[in-house]
């Protein structure tokens, strides 16, 4: 969960967010904690609530699962290919003690979930989750700090919620 000072920065996203739990039927958590790091990315987790009630079809559900699916992995990717932009970037903060230099990366673990909505416009929510890491190095220098050995310090969990309009996941 985001610290809260990050909702001040997207209130747009907050309303967003609230929007999309109103609308959603409500489902109990299925996660388990991630599985150890391979180098690979696992294979998504998909839950979907079913609801006779819905004017939804069954087909639109798998389709929808499906598409998700391929939409999260093309996300994952696009974020894996960010880390080296993000080395370039890298945060450098000086201590008494030398320098530290920071960037960030992400796991290639995802899980998602679909919930079906009451909305006809957007009759399902995905939501994607991940993990971000923290890269760090320290050294006496600033060029060591840059030139060393990093090291992954820390992993937070990311959750991002996309639409399902007019057959296609929106973000």
């Amino acid at each position: 969960m985001l610290p809260l000072k990050y909702l001040f920065y997207a209130p747009g996203l907050l309303v967003f967010f609230f929007f999309c739990l109103a609308t959603a039927e409500e489902t109990p958590p299925q996660q388990s904690a991630p599985p150890p790091h391979t180098g690979e990315a696992q294979p998504a987790q998909n839950q979907t609530p079913s609801s006779p009630a819905s004017s939804v079809g069954e087909g639109a559900e798998d389709q929808a699962r499906a598409s998700f699916d391929v939409f999260t992995r093309k996300w994952m990717r696009k974020l894996a290919e960010t880390e080296d932009f993000q080395k370039k970037r890298m945060q450098i903060t000086q201590t008494q003690e030398g320098f530290i230099a920071e960037y960030i990366g992400y796991l290639p673990y995802r899980y998602t979930t679909i919930k079906l909505t009451k909305s006809e416009a957007t009759p399902f929510i995905g939501v994607l989750t991940y993990y971000k890491k923290t890269m760090r190095s320290v050294g006496k220098t600033e060029k060591q700090a840059i030139n060393g050995l990093f090291e992954h310090a820390e992993t937070s969990q990311v959750s991002e919620i996309f639409r399902y309009t007019k057959g296609e996941w929106v973000y």
